[in-house]
């Protein structure tokens, strides 16, 4: 009798090995599944399971094993490296950013432009109340300085391009 750990964390069984393989089967189980083996207490990979391995291309995890017995092959371990996909990040020119800190830099938009939307916020509320206009226009002025120097990056954390 086996129990099996779903997904969701929750224990599914006890189960004969024929309804594990059933399940392998309709994709319910999957190589990586943990098992746990009422009779000795055991937990386990799916794929280490003598009547799984060959639903599962026959590898098996923990293959070359003697405590396992006779039923389990030897097989490398194989490294997998995650599959990411590719990251496109906005890349924000200088230039335009330098402008718009130089010129709307007291309603912050330069800030918007750069990704900083929360300071972009602040500014843009204390430029339109009158709280802070001219206190804002000097720190937009600086910024937009700063940013046609390329010494600000964007909020992703990359330096600003040229041109």
């Amino acid at each position: 009798m086996y129990s099996i750990v779903g997904a969701d964390g929750a224990d599914y069984g006890p189960v004969e090995s024929a309804t594990l393989v059933q399940w392998a089967r309709e994709g319910r189980v999957v190589a990586k599944t943990t098992v746990l083996d009422h009779a000795t207490g055991r937990r386990f990979l799916a794929c280490d399971l003598a009547e799984l391995a060959p639903i599962f291309d026959g590898t098996l995890v923990a293959a070359g094993r003697s405590d396992l017995g006779p039923s389990y092959r030897a097989a490398p371990p194989v490294m997998v490296e995650p599959i990411l996909p590719p990251t496109t990040l906005r890349r924000r020119n200088r230039i335009v950013a330098g402008l718009l800190g130089v010129f709307l830099g007291a309603w912050g938009v330069h800030r918007f432009y750069l990704g900083y939307t929360s300071v972009g916020t602040a500014m843009l509320v204390l430029g339109l109340t009158g709280c802070g206009t001219v206190g804002t226009a000097v720190w937009g002025f600086v910024e937009g300085v700063l940013c046609l120097l390329g010494a600000m990056n964007d909020a992703d954390g990359q330096p600003l391009i040229n041109g």
